[in-house]
């Protein structure tokens, strides 16, 4: 999907949309607190865009007046959709009340920070969860969303792939650790309850990246560790290449890589170029380095919790020298970011230092 906000000048909002599909005539929802979804279609000839190939007629573009809103330059909660994907492409800027940045969280846990959802969009202008979601054309056309000047992005997105086109369009980036082993418990849990669950069939859209684990854990004892033993014991290619060190890889790999020792090293630098970097073990410390550079509370009260089960079951993986094996790189990378993270925070550097052999 491709997408550019030309003008908005309170009376109308203009621009043009070419969606995934080519040769579809694009339409947009237009959202508002307490009224109902109004869909357009677009209906303006973009020659520039035809001739930038994507889309197959150039029918991309739009523009919302008052004769579609009523009393729009009075409508300070306005959102444009693009109607097949539900992808957020305009909100209006509220002065006093977004923050005038753009922001990255890379948060390596299936179990997001439940509160930031509501917090983000109350402060940012343009709100983009689950980023692992989107196709790489869709991300850099969120990234480079020049007309847009507060957006939260967050997700399990691969730092490598993305960190260059982030940094010139001057996000700030922030990363929050998770330790390995309640990492892949919480996966182990949640893909098997889903799994079992009437929502089976979301999996690959709620979970990307992790449908090669449905078979692994749709019969899986996790009380029993000599089953879960068998279980790691014969997992297929396919199976281990979604278990092998997720945080190296998402840190330190290009898509299409496998993580080894070297990759290590290459995420430990990626972590030091950014803004903040925190372990969930620390969340409070992390929390307090992310509202001082946002110079707003984003996390609020929230404080991860490791239900008892998780734990038990993290407990039992680490004493599996084949859960082992499979986190090496992980296990080496959390560790020495964990070490950085409390020097850093004992010196009140307020960081990981940019020095990468702090780390």
């Amino acid at each position: 999907m491709f997408f550019h906000i030309d003008s908005d000048d309170g009376n109308a909002i203009a621009g043009w949309l070419a969606p995934d599909n080519p040769s579809a005539v694009p339409k947009i929802l237009v959202r508002r607190p307490g009224e109902e979804d109004i869909e357009i279609v677009a209906t303006i000839e973009r020659p520039d865009v035809l001739n930038l190939g994507v889309h197959a007629t150039g029918l991309v573009g739009f523009r919302i007046d008052e004769t579609i809103v009523e009393g729009l330059p009075g409508v300070e909660d306005i959102e444009l959709l693009e109607a097949d994907t539900g992808i957020l492409i305009y909100r209006r800027f509220k002065e006093g009340k977004h923050i005038e940045r753009k922001f990255f969280l890379f948060d390596s846990s299936i179990r997001p920070i439940e509160k930031l959802g509501g917090r983000s969009k109350n402060l940012f202008t343009l709100t983009y969860p689950s980023t692992e979601r989107y196709g790489f054309e869709t991300m850099l056309v969120l990234i480079n969303n020049s007309f847009n000047k507060s957006i939260f992005m967050s997700g399990r997105s691969s730092f490598p792939r993305y960190s260059h086109f982030l940094s010139n369009a001057q996000f700030t980036t922030a990363a929050l650790l998770s330790d390995p082993f309640e990492e892949l418990a919480q996966r182990l849990v949640i893909l098997s309850l889903i799994q079992k669950s009437d929502s089976a069939r979301m999996l690959p859209l709620l979970f990307t990246g992790l449908t090669a684990l449905t078979k692994f854990v749709s019969d899986i004892s996790f009380e029993n560790s000599k089953g879960m033993l068998a279980k790691f014991r014969n997992v297929t290619d396919e199976e281990r290449e979604a278990l092998v060190s997720p945080m190296t890889r998402m840190f330190g790999c290009i898509p299409g890589e496998a993580p080894e020792r070297r990759h290590v090293t290459a995420a430990l630098e990626n972590l030091a170029s950014m803004d903040v970097v925190g372990v969930r073990s620390r969340f409070r410390d992390f929390s307090a380095l992310l509202a001082g550079m946002l110079g707003h509370d984003l996390t609020g009260d929230y404080e991860p919790v490791v239900h008892p089960s998780i734990s038990a079951l993290a407990d039992r993986l680490s004493r599996i020298s084949l859960v082992a094996d499979l986190l090496e790189d992980d296990l080496a990378l959390y560790s020495f970011a964990e070490e950085s993270i409390v020097s850093a925070l004992s010196d009140d550097s307020g960081h990981i230092a940019r020095d990468t052999q702090t780390m």
